[in-house]
C-alpha cells in the first residue's frame, strides 16, 4: 500500500500538500511520541529518509544527554497539550543522522483528528541567527567599549575637546573644558560659541574663520583668546576637523585646544628680553665704534710726539726716557686693543666677508710686517710661495696668521718660523712653525684662552698680554675655521688654521695698483693729512716735515676737497676713516675724481675688525689700524711712492 493510501487511512488525506509545503521541518508525532509523518524539510534538515523516522520515537532526533530530560517535558505536554513556543526560555539542540548537533526553535501545536490527539511540530535550524544574534552582541560590545573608551578619553584629556554643530552651538565639551572656562556640561550644551566664548571685537573674525573651516575641512595650529565665566580670557591653539553624517553631509566641527596662555606670556617675555639685549647690543656697538676711534686718538698723538722727540733728541739718557715711554705706550695700545678686539667679537660687532683670493696677497703683506722684527732677533722668516686660493675674509685671516708669527718671533731666540700652506682635500691647511721653546702638553688645551702665557710669570709686557690667541680663537668661530696646535717641548710648535680651498684661479688685484707718475727725490713729497683731530693733524705734519715731507692739513672732508678744487695736488692721502660727513673713503674718492689720478692713499682707523672698511674698493690703498707706528707710517709712505 503506498504512503499517499496510508495518509487516508490515517486520516491524513487532504493535508499532504499543505504539510509538504511547510517551510520548516515539521513532524507529525502522536502522543506517546512517535513519529508518523515528516516532509522533505525535515529529510534534508536531520538526513533521515521518511521511511528511517516513521514509528521511531521522537527522541531520535535529540542529542543523548538531553533525551531523558525530553521524556519529561514530552509527558507534562501530553498531560497539558497546547500551542507551545519551545527554545524561548531554553536552549534546545536537534541531533543530525550523522550525529551534528544543532540549536533549534520548536513550535508544538496540537491537533485531532479522528478523536485523537497528535503533535505537530515544526522545528527551525537556528545556527545562523544565533551566529548573527552572537555577532551583533558582539559588535554591541565593542560599541558600548569604545564609547566607553571614547567618553574616557575625552573626559580624562589634558585639552579641550569641544563639538560645535554647523551653526557654531556647543554639542559636546569635556571636564577639561568646564574646568577652563567655569561652566557646567549642563550650561555648555546649546550655547553659541561666538557670542559666549569669543571676545566682542574678535567676533566677526573668528566666525569667517569657521566658515573657512567648514569649508576645507580642516585647520591646525590657529590661535585666539576665549572668554571664560568669570570674564578672564585664555589664548587658545586649535586643531579643527569637520564631522559628517553617513550621507557624507557636513554637521559640525570637533576641536581639540590647547591652553597656551603661559607659553604665550613666556614667548612674549622671551622676545621683550631679546628685544632689550637687541638694545643693549646696539648701544655697545656705537660705544665700541666711538672707543675704537676717540680711545686711540690721545694714543695716536702721543706716539706721533713721542717719534718726533725721539728725533730731535741727542742725549742716550734722554732717548731711553723716550723709549720706555713708548714701550709703555705701546703695551696700553696693545691691552685697548685687544679688550676691545675680544669685545667686539663677543657682541657681534664684527661681520665675517668671505671672498675669494689669493693667499700669496696676505702672505707678501705678513713678510713685510714682520720681516724686520725677525732680523732684529737673528731669525729667518721663511714663508713658501703658493698658487692657492683661499675662500676667508682676508683681513681677519690676515690676523690669525699674523698673530702666530708675532708669537713665533716672540719665543723662538735661535733658527727659524715659517709659514707653509698645504692642499688638503677641499681645504687649505696654513701652518706657522717655529723653533722656539714649545708647549708643554698641560698646556695645548687652554693655550687659546684669555691671559694664557707661557713663562711670564712676571708678567713681561714684552711677551705680550695672553690675549692674542683668545682673539684668534673668536676670529676663527667666526670664520668657521679650524685651530690646531702641535708642539714639542723645546722643539717648538705649529700653530694651523683650515681654511676652504678655492680650485679656480683667482687674480687679485695689487695693491700697488697701475704705474703712475711718481716724484722725483729732488722734490719734496706732498702729503696732504685729512683728520678732524688737530692734536693728530699737529703731531703728523710734525713728524712727516722732520722726515722732509711737503705738508698740507685739513679737519674733515669738505676742507679737504676745497683744497683739490683750488689747484692742490698731493702726492699722496693720508687721511682718517671716521671724519664728519664724508667717510676717509668717500673724501678719497672725491679727490681723485677732481684730480683725474688715483693718488697712492694710506687709510688710518681705529676699528681694527676693518668691518667697515671698504679699501678692497680702491686701488693704491693701505689701511694702518691706529695707534699708528711712526716709522711704519714713514715707510709706507716712501713705499707707496717707489
Amino acid at each position: 500500500m503506498s504512503d499517499k493510501n496510508k495518509n487516508k487511512e490515517s486520516g491524513f488525506a487532504g493535508v499532504d500538500d499543505l504539510f509538504d509545503a511547510a517551510p520548516d521541518a515539521t513532524l507529525l508525532v502522536a502522543i506517546d511520541g512517535r513519529i508518523e509523518r515528516v516532509n522533505a524539510q525535515a529529510e534534508k534538515l536531520f538526513g533521515y529518509t521518511s521511511e528511517e523516522l516513521l514509528g521511531e520515537p521522537v527522541e531520535l532526533l535529540i542529542p543523548q544527554r538531553f533525551r531523558n530530560s525530553h521524556l519529561k517535558y514530552r509527558q507534562e505536554f501530553a498531560d497539558k497539550p497546547r500551542i507551545r513556543t519551545m527554545g524561548k526560555s531554553l536552549d534546545l539542540y536537534a541531533q543530525q543522522k550523522d550525529g551534528t548537533k544543532f540549536p533549534i526553535d520548536v513550535k508544538l501545536s496540537p491537533i485531532l483528528i479522528q478523536d485523537r490527539t497528535v503533535v505537530v511540530a515544526a522545528i527551525r535550524d537556528i545556527t545562523e541567527s544565533q551566529k548573527a544574534a552572537r555577532e551583533l552582541m558582539e559588535a554591541n560590545e565593542q560599541l558600548r567599549a569604545e564609547k566607553t573608551f571614547s567618553d574616557n578619553l575625552i573626559s580624562t584629556q589634558q585639552g579641550i575637546v569641544l563639538v560645535l554643530d554647523s551653526k557654531g552651538r556647543i554639542t559636546l565639551a569635556n571636564p577639561y573644558f568646564e574646568e577652563l572656562t567655569g561652566y557646567k556640561a549642563e550650561q555648555l550644551l546649546g550655547l553659541d560659541w561666538f557670542a559666549t566664548f569669543i571676545p566682542e571685537g574678535e567676533r566677526q573674525t573668528i566666525q569667517d574663520f569657521y566658515a573657512v573651516v567648514m569649508r576645507e575641512g580642516i585647520n591646525e595650529g590657529y590661535v585666539n583668546a576665549i572668554v571664560t565665566k568669570n570674564g578672564a580670557q585664555r589664548l587658545v591653539q586649535w586643531h579643527s576637523k569637520t564631522l559628517e553624517n553617513s550621507d557624507g553631509k557636513i554637521i559640525g566641527v570637533l576641536n581639540t585646544g590647547y591652553d597656551v596662555t603661559d607659553q604665550e606670556a613666556a614667548a612674549l617675555s622671551l622676545r621683550e628680553a631679546k628685544a632689550e639685549a637687541d638694545r643693549a647690543t646696539a648701544i655697545k656697538t656705537r660705544f665700541l665704534a666711538a672707543a675704537s676711534h676717540d680711545v686711540r686718538q690721545p694714543l695716536q698723538s702721543i706716539s706721533l710726539y713721542l717719534s718726533i722727540l725721539s728725533r730731535r733728541l741727542v742725549e742716550t739718557d734722554d732717548l731711553e726716557i723716550v723709549n720706555k715711554m713708548r714701550q709703555s705706550l705701546d703695551s696700553m695700545g696693545e691691552i685697548i686693543d685687544a679688550l676691545l678686539d675680544i669685545s667686539k667679537l663677543e657682541s657681534g660687532y664684527v661681520v665675517a666677508e668671505p671672498v675669494k683670493f689669493a693667499l700669496q696677497t696676505i702672505l707678501d703683506q705678513i713678510r713685510a710686517d714682520n720681516a724686520p722684527y725677525a732680523e732684529e732677533k737673528g731669525l729667518t722668516l721663511r714663508i713658501e710661495a703658493t698658487q692657492l686660493t683661499a675662500l676667508s675674509d682676508p683681513s681677519l685671516l690676515a690676523r690669525i696668521i699674523e698673530n702666530f708669527v708675532g708669537n713665533a718671533i716672540r719665543y723662538t731666540e735661535t733658527g727659524e718660523v715659517s709659514i707653509a700652506c698645504v692642499a688638503d682635500g677641499q681645504s687649505i691647511r696654513i701652518e706657522v712653525s717655529d723653533t722656539g721653546v714649545g708647549i708643554p702638553p698641560e698646556a695645548l688645551e687652554t693655550i687659546f684662552e684669555e691671559y694664557f702665557q707661557l713663562e711670564n710669570p712676571v708678567r713681561d709686557r714684552s711677551k705680550g698680554l695672553g690675549l692674542g690667541l683668545a682673539i684668534v680663537r673668536h676670529i676663527a668661530r667666526l670664520l668657521e675655521h679650524e685651530l690646531d696646535v702641535r708642539s714639542k717641548p723645546g722643539h717648538g710648535s705649529t700653530f694651523s688654521v683650515t681654511v676652504p680651498l678655492v680650485r679656480a684661479a683667482v687674480e687679485s688685484e695689487s695693491i700697488a695698483g697701475p704705474a703712475n707718475t711718481h716724484p722725483s727725490r729732488e722734490q719734496k713729497i706732498k702729503v696732504l693729512i685729512v683728520d678732524d683731530d688737530p692734536a693728530i693733524v699737529d703731531a703728523t705734519k710734525m713728524l712727516l716735515e722732520v722726515e722732509g715731507f711737503d705738508v698740507q692739513t685739513a679737519l674733515d672732508g669738505g676742507e679737504a676737497i676745497s683744497q683739490i678744487e683750488g689747484g692742490l695736488r698731493p702726492d699722496i692721502i693720508v687721511s682718517d676713516y671716521r671724519l664728519p660727513g664724508l667717510n676717509g673713503i668717500e673724501v678719497v674718492r672725491h679727490i681723485r675724481e677732481i684730480s683725474g689720478e688715483d693718488l697712492p692713499t694710506i687709510l688710518v682707523t681705529g676699528d681694527t675688525s676693518g668691518k667697515d672698511i671698504e679699501a678692497a674698493s680702491l686701488v693704491r690703498c693701505e689701511v694702518l689700524h691706529k695707534p699708528v707706528d711712526p716709522d711704519r707710517l714713514v715707510s709706507l709712505i716712501n713705499q707707496a711712492l717707489m
